[in-house]
């Protein structure tokens, strides 16, 4: 791997990856480098879902009990009304502004895939020491990293929390246990997916050991839904766009449904399409102001991720998304040309 030296003001020498060549850093530099951290701050993917924040918020406790260190997370996104249930999710700084932002020592990047995931603080991670990026998707762009990790073979970003820290479980309590458990099992659809493998359960069962708070779980990964919930799932299911002949569903969505922001619904548009028995692969267009935001599904054996990195985008082989500008497409644009490719890739 090639990097570019960089001096800092303390005489500290910071490696920053220059090329797409991506070898990880070992389990032991990390937990080195936490050690001897002065501020941490630990963030992940806007629009976060249960891992990105349940793993930021596990391991915020390990380094606080193990390294008796503190590290603050934060979001630069709005919090999803899916994670009100979350243990802690008070800790997290949703919407993080750069006067709310903690003082710059080492930054912590989950599941992200891509740094510019993050928002506005991948813009200022030359202000920091340190940057590890830790993930178990196919990363792409690693800007202004200095330390890389990444496990694909791993159900979630909180599998991977908990293998790095595995030589500490007696510093693990019920809350970080149920915290790392709520992230794997959301992230594999409570055991079912097929990023779900023997560590993933061998994992799940040392963490049930510890002491997981199965009521909390439970109160996580089930959907209670309100009236408006109701109201736009009704909606939802209008809207749906489906070849039954090809077996590919989509949506088209903007901000909100039935007058209500996406953020603060419990319905997934996504989820429920591709419920739906004649949906093999499934799409949801975002529309905002200047881009559209395409996230896809798939109970097909084919890998949509392919798709999603030919659009620039990344994920899983089942679940992927990407984001394009207006400039380049108008929706009808993009629609057809996601719809050829899904099919081809059916197809082939």
């Amino acid at each position: 791997m090639f990097f570019k030296k960089t001096m800092k003001e303390d005489n500290k020498t910071v490696s920053k990856i220059e090329n797409d060549e991506k070898i990880n850093t070992t389990k032991k530099q990390i937990l080195d480098r936490l050690s001897k951290a002065s501020d941490i701050t630990i963030t992940g993917h806007r629009n976060p879902d249960c891992d990105c924040v349940c793993s930021g918020l596990g391991l915020s406790l390990l380094i606080k009990n193990v390294f008796n260190k503190n590290a603050v997370v934060v979001n630069t996104d709005k919090m999803q009304r899916d994670l009100q249930n979350v243990l802690l999710i008070d800790n997290v700084i949703f919407e993080v502004t750069p006067e709310t932002l903690p003082k710059k020592d080492v930054l912590v990047v989950l599941d992200s895939g891509d740094i510019d995931r993050i928002g506005w603080i991948a813009d200022i991670t030359n202000e920091y020491n340190e940057v590890i990026f830790i993930d178990h998707h196919k990363v792409r762009n690693l800007k202004g990293v200095t330390m890389f990790y990444d496990d694909t073979t791993a159900g979630a970003t909180c599998e991977i929390i908990f293998d790095i820290f595995q030589d500490y479980t007696e510093k693990m309590d019920s809350t970080i246990a149920t915290l790392l458990y709520s992230g794997i099992c959301t992230d594999t659809g409570s055991f079912i997916f097929s990023n779900t493998t023997e560590r993933t359960l061998l994992f799940g069962s040392k963490l049930m050991k510890i002491g997981v708070m199965q009521e909390n779980i439970g109160n996580v990964v089930r959907k209670r839904y309100t009236r408006n919930d109701v109201s736009a799932l009704m909606e939802i299911y209008r809207r749906m766009i489906i070849d039954y002949d090809k077996k590919i569903g989509y949506i088209c969505l903007g901000d909100t449904i039935c007058g209500i922001n996406t953020k603060e619904l419990g319905v997934s548009a996504s989820d429920t399409l591709i419920q739906m028995d004649d949906v093999l692969i499934g799409f949801i267009v975002h529309e905002n102001e200047d881009s559209f935001r395409v996230s896809m599904r798939s109970r097909s054996v084919k890998d949509i991720r392919e798709v999603a990195e030919s659009f620039g985008g990344g994920g899983h082989p089942k679940a992927s998304g990407f984001t394009v500008s207006k400039k380049d497409y108008t929706k009808e644009k993009l629609i057809q040309e996601l719809k050829d490719k899904l099919i081809n890739l059916l197809d082939s």
